[in-house]
């Protein structure tokens, strides 16, 4: 079962980058850190990206999110699907839309969810 992740969990592109996270909700926090819900994932800065060429920039935010990876079917915060620990996507770099980004960490071990 994938853990729930929370503003504590971390994304990075394929090549390394680190997606900034912040929950779009404050209603449910585990270990006192906010849940991320839909679209958190979504629209996301990447930081220190190194893959820039004299061609192309690095990965600089996340462009497209796999709902059915990325957020539970089941569980809900005010109506938005909570994401989760398989969460992945694709992000912007050289504006193609064709290199990943997933989760390295959930941000916490104590709750999951199961599909």
């Amino acid at each position: 079962m994938p853990n729930v992740l929370t503003e504590a969990a971390h994304l990075s592109c394929a090549h390394g980058g680190r997606v900034g996270l912040a929950a779009s909700q404050d209603l449910v926090r585990i270990g006192r850190v906010p849940v991320l819900v839909r679209p958190d994932l979504l629209g996301r800065p990447i930081a220190a990206c190194p893959h820039a060429t004299p061609s192309t920039p690095p990965c600089l935010q996340t462009v497209v999110v796999d709902d059915a990876a990325s957020y539970s079917g089941f569980v809900t915060i005010d109506g938005r699907p909570v994401a989760k620990a398989t969460a992945q996507g694709r992000t912007d770099w050289s504006k193609l839309g064709v290199v990943p980004f997933g989760v390295d960490a959930a941000g916490q071990d104590f709750v999951s969810v199961s599909e």
